[in-house]
């Protein structure tokens, strides 16, 4: 059951609609809309999380940067996958980066994610973002010994080529369900919800290279 209060910041429009309706109807939550970050501070101490539509920040991220320095969790909305602000929002590190072609189910299961502490990137995103997060850095990665299973990096290397459970069999010479398992097992060893943030976890630590 989702209890964090929410501040939707996006230009009225049937979208915006129809996503209230449905956060109405599946929580008992508090949840409020703005059409602009005007009346941002007198709404803002009445919300845990923050949900920013990006076509409404400028350059500098002013209402992201605002609402982090109050300790709000804040979600990036986008509706491009290639928006020019995505760079600079990913290395601020928010609680969540959303599409705007979401389905209902995955919205919800983003917000509980987000609930639980962890952080929530939408597959549509995260190629555009890991690819520009490590051409930043140009990492050299710097792989522990202590974490994974040299097999479990094997799988975790391919995951961040894109592969999907058959390929990596196909390429490890491995069952499909052999691949599941160690899946599993990376997801609970690195304490992620799925194989997008395993990834994104393990680039960012400059654990692999892509």
């Amino acid at each position: 059951m989702i209890t964090i209060d929410i501040l939707f910041i996006k230009k009225s429009s049937l979208l915006q609609n129809s996503i209230m309706e449905l956060l109405k109807k599946k929580w008992q939550s508090r949840i409020i809309a703005l059409n602009d970050g005007k009346a941002l501070d007198d709404n803002l101490y009445l919300c845990d999380l923050v949900i920013i539509d990006v076509a409404l920040e400028c350059p500098n991220l002013s209402l992201t940067k605002h609402c982090l320095a109050r300790n709000k969790k804040v979600v990036a909305w986008v509706d491009q996958p290639d928006h020019q602000l995505l760079p600079k929002l990913f290395e601020m590190g928010l609680n969540g980066y959303f599409y705007n072609g979401m389905e209902e189910e995955e919205l919800l299961h983003a917000l509980y994610i987000i609930q639980l502490g962890k952080r929530y990137i939408n597959p549509t995103l995260a190629n555009n973002l890991l690819d520009e997060y490590v051409r930043i850095q140009n990492w050299k990665p710097s792989r522990p010994d202590d974490i994974l299973s040299k097999r479990e990096w094997e799988v975790l290397q391919l995951l961040s080529k894109g592969y999907n459970n058959f390929d990596i069999a196909s390429t490890l010479y491995l069952s499909d369900k052999t691949v599941k398992n160690y899946v599993s097992s990376i997801l609970k060893k690195l304490n992620v919800p799925d194989r997008t943030n395993a990834v994104l976890k393990a680039l960012k630590q400059q654990w692999l290279h892509i």
